[in-house]
Order: structure tokens, then C-alpha cells, then sequence
């Protein structure tokens, strides 16, 4: 998701410094983003996110996340305007603290102390601020052109999206079966 994300908020951002072309507007526009996230995250996660968990699993909540993520990216390059951005990056921004991380902290359950540690520094520093960097250097690549961005930003973000959403099938289950057989990973 941070690659995604991160090629997806500077498509946005892009859009928005088209029409805020001053500085206080700008700036204006980044708040009313900021409420908007805050606002849908607290709101899924007290009325979506337990109710999510609960009745349909661990494995369907993160497979659910890549699937609404490649959704998003659909809708933005169908209906390319800033506000659909701005509603694209807000539900992705949305899922992320209030589906996806639950989910991840919920699946370091069967694994050890010293095995969560390693790995959730891992994910936390190694993995995201690379993934980060992979988005910038699409954005960075096509940025002379807000069409070649679209264009090709779309079609390297469903790539990943595919191939995530087979990742958390796998990881779904292998949790499954690790809880299900009360395995602990690193013991």
C-alpha cells in the first residue's frame, strides 16, 4: 500500500496544485484532506472494522484491503479529477489504519517475541520506506507528464495489486493454519 499510495497522493497532489495555485488554498485543500481521513478512519473503525474481523476472518480482511486498493486505482484512472483522487486517497488512507493494520498486528499472533520484534522492525522500517521510495521513483519518472503518470502509475500500481492480493491469500492461510494448529513461528 505505500507504494501505491505513495504514487496515488502525488497524482493528487499534482491535480491540486493545478487548481490551488496559491500557497493559503493549497494548504486549505491538505487540511480538508487531513479531516477527511481522520474523520472516515474514526468512523470505520468504530462502526467497520471489529464487525469486519469478526464476521468474515482474518484472511477475507486482507485480501479485502489489495482488492479495494485496485478498485480505487480503477475508479481514479476512469473518472481522473482531482476530487476523485482526493476520495481515492482518503479511502485507501481509510482501510490502511483501520482494516489493514489491525489485521497485520493480528497476524504477528503466532509468532514469537523475538520473531515479531525482527520482523515487525523489518516491515516498519526496511519494507515501507522502500516501498515509498519505488512509488517516488515512478512518480519522479513520469512526472513531466500528468497523462504519462496516469497512465503508467495505473498500470505498475494494478501490477502490484495483483500480485498482493495472491501474497495475502497466501499469508491468510498459512496464518489459518498456524492458529489452527496452535503453531508458533520461532520457537
Amino acid at each position: 500500500y505505500e507504494f501505491v499510495g505513495t504514487i496515488l497522493d502525488y497524482q493528487m497532489k499534482v491535480l491540486a496544485r493545478q487548481v490551488y495555485t496559491d500557497p493559503v488554498s493549497f494548504a486549505s485543500f491538505m487540511g480538508q484532506f487531513g479531516i477527511g481521513c481522520n474523520l472516515s478512519t474514526l468512523l470505520f473503525s468504530l462502526l467497520g472494522t471489529s464487525y469486519i474481523m469478526k464476521r468474515f476472518g482474518l484472511t477475507f480482511c486482507i485480501v479485502l484491503f489489495p482488492v479495494c486498493v485496485g478498485v480505487v486505482i480503477f475508479v481514479v484512472y476512469i473518472y481522473a479529477s482531482m476530487w476523485v483522487f482526493f476520495g481515492g486517497v482518503i479511502t485507501i488512507k481509510c482501510f490502511t489504519y483501520a482494516l489493514n493494520n489491525p489485521a497485520k498486528e493480528i497476524m504477528y499472533i503466532p509468532t514469537s517475541k523475538d520473531v515479531k520484534f525482527k520482523t515487525k522492525s523489518w516491515i516498519d522500517m526496511f519494507g515501507s520506506r522502500s516501498m515509498k521510495a519505488l512509488g517516488s521513483t515512478v512518480n519522479n519518472t513520469f512526472n513531466e507528464s500528468s497523462q504519462a503518470l496516469l497512465t503508467y502509475g495505473t498500470g505498475i500500481s494494478l501490477i502490484v495489486v495483483v500480485v498482493w492480493v495472491f501474497v495475502a491469500i497466501f499469508v491468510g492461510r498459512k496464518f489459518e493454519s498456524l492458529t489452527a494448529n496452535n503453531q508458533i513461528i520461532g520457537n
